[in-house]
């Protein structure tokens, strides 16, 4: 279930660009990020297993408040993560067309807002089939197109091709350049390769032993995801140039190359739609879920009234939906003022992850809390030891704070404009979404505390 619901070929691409030394810092985003983060997550989800996931954690130890701030600032990490698959999409199907139109800004940006709202509509509609869209997603989208590139790449180099990639043993070649941080901000997108895994914590005290079978489960998993990832990036590494690979196409970049050199050209468009309904399938399975999980974290004191989490006759909640869309389609405009389709692709990834971060950052500071003043509470699975627990949740929160330090950074293989614009764009999403979500609770609160004095009045 780890492997399912973390792997993502959308993050290969991001790290080919490093070529050899990608292999060293997918290890160390596994050891630094995705252990602690799995220890954490089981010992917190068996411990307070209600839904809501980070949203339950961070409110038990903070407040609702905090939760609730926590809670939004995930919703707007669902927001720009949409406009990110959909160009991932589009950018997909363009190389299959024109490898030029994939760097049509206008055409990415309007496909993209355009595909958001049929997806919207459809959702509203209610229609079941769209459910096929996300199984047959997950399967064509990542199980085939992971195996037909690294087939390819075996094939590449058992007929006698050279690698595209400089792999000989050189400290220049296989040790990341930690001297100058714009070259490895993508190390940010690779612990963002990893997330997701508090949704599977939820099941470690469903286990016949939480104590033993859930550490070896994340060790188990963490072996395979990593060796999937660096399977799949050293795969485009020998059919492709690291330093010519694009962070968005760079897959399709691989499969053209190799499709053209061994005859076999039929394989890019095939590959390209099973990847393109790979992308939309996973946009379309998490247009409904976070918008449940928002009202179950505003249900306590009404805080975004009630049109916003009504259902329509379909049971679909239409209004929440159609706010989405109009979002999300607003991000999809920075593709036509920023500098090329990569940078405002790296721009919304980075957002993305930095909205997804900070939640992480309280997650780990709530583990330290909830243990202190909540150390009677049940949890089937504990990270054993007396040093684990103080290590652990430590070491991921330092490797959490690095990456968001690292988004800051603009890449040095990316053209990503005025420093000062992307700078501002990425802390000014993060503070306006805090402060919207703080406002709005307030209001809450006060209608709230109205209320009583409203009705004792009328009596």
């Amino acid at each position: 279930m780890n492997v399912v619901a973390i792997l993502s070929l959308r993050q290969i691409p991001n790290v080919a660009p490093y070529g050899a030394s990608s292999i060293l810092l997918w290890i160390i985003a596994a050891f630094c990020f995705f252990v602690p983060l799995g220890m954490v997550c089981g010992e917190l989800a068996t411990g307070w297993p209600k839904d809501g996931g980070i949203f339950v954690w961070v409110a038990e130890a903070f407040g609702p408040r905090v939760g609730w701030i926590v809670a939004f600032l995930f919703i707007i990490c669902c927001v720009t993560f949409f406009p990110v698959m959909l160009s991932f999409f589009f950018v997909t199907i363009a190389y299959i067309i024109d490898p030029a139109l994939a760097d049509n800004k206008v055409f990415i940006g309007i496909a993209s807002a355009l595909m958001m709202w049929v997806l919207t509509w459809l959702n509203i509609k209610g229609m079941d089939w769209t459910k096929r869209i996300n199984n047959w997603g997950a399967i064509l989208g990542v199980f085939v197109p992971s195996i037909i590139l690294v087939l390819l790449a075996v094939v590449w180099l058992v007929t006698g091709r050279p690698m595209m990639t400089d792999y000989t043993f050189t400290a220049a070649n296989w040790l990341p350049d930690l001297a100058h941080w714009d070259t490895i901000v993508f190390c940010s997108s690779m612990m963002f390769a990893f997330a997701g895994l508090e949704v599977s914590a939820m099941i470690a005290g469903h286990t016949r032993n939480p104590g033993k079978d859930f550490p070896r489960a994340i060790l188990i998993s963490g072996i395979v995801i990593v060796a999937i990832y660096i399977l799949g990036t050293i795969s485009i590494n020998v059919l492709f140039p690291a330093s010519d690979a694009n962070i968005v196409a760079g897959f399709m970049q691989a499969m053209g190359a190799a499709g053209e050199e061994l005859g076999a050209p039929w394989l890019l468009p095939v590959v390209g739609i099973c990847m393109g309904l790979g992308a939309l399938g996973q946009v379309n399975s998490w247009m409904v879920g976070p918008i449940y999980m928002l009202n179950v974290a505003a249900k306590d004191g009404n805080i975004l009234g009630k049109k916003i989490s009504e259902t329509n006759a379909a049971g679909a909640p239409a209004f929440a939906l159609i706010i989405q869309a109009v979002i999300t389609t607003m991000f999809c405009v920075m593709n036509f003022i920023s500098p090329s389709v990569e940078a405002a692709y790296w721009t919304l990834t980075a957002l993305t992850t930095l909205t997804y971060f900070v939640p992480y950052m309280l997650m780990f500071i709530a583990y330290y809390k909830l243990r202190k003043d909540q150390p009677d509470v049940h949890r089937a699975f504990m990270i054993p030891g007396k040093v684990l627990p103080i290590i652990l949740p430590a070491l991921g929160f330092i490797s959490v704070l690095f990456a968001v330090i690292l988004i800051f950074i603009p890449p040095a293989e990316l053209d990503m404009g005025n420093i000062f614009v992307y700078e501002s764009e990425l802390a000014g999403g993060l503070i306006i979404g805090a402060l919207v979500a703080d406002i709005l609770y307030k209001r809450a609160k006060k209608r709230q505390a109205a209320q009583p004095a409203t009705a004792a009045k009328e009596e």
